[in-house]
């Protein structure tokens, strides 16, 4: 929900090739949760090992922007883009009250 990633038009060059301009989640952005590392074996392979790397996160982020748009049914929403800023979330909500008639509030 942080993350956007810009390029310069005219050169294709990333404008926020660092991690310093990219959103990262951090400490003070984040919930206090408490970890815990479960180890169950694959049981589709003679060796118990399953995929690394980012494979458990992939539906994350439909995860996290179907419960936007669940939280904004009110409203008749039906997709946020991504990423889900409060701004683009802000504009959405403006969006379908002008479109139901209502007036801004």
């Amino acid at each position: 929900m942080w993350e956007q990633y810009y390029l310069d038009t005219g050169s294709g060059q990333p404008l926020c090739g660092l991690l310093m301009d990219y959103g990262m989640p951090r400490s003070d952005t984040l919930p206090s949760f408490t970890t815990e590392i479960v180890e169950v074996l694959s049981p589709t392979n003679p060796f118990g090992i399953k995929a690394g790397g980012e494979g458990g996160t992939t539906p994350a982020s439909a995860a996290v922007i179907s419960a936007i748009v669940d939280a904004l049914g009110e409203f008749h929403i039906r997709d946020i883009a991504m990423p889900a800023t409060s701004v683009r979330v802000w504009q959405a909500i403006q969006k379908a009250k002008l479109d139901a008639g209502y007036s801004h509030s």
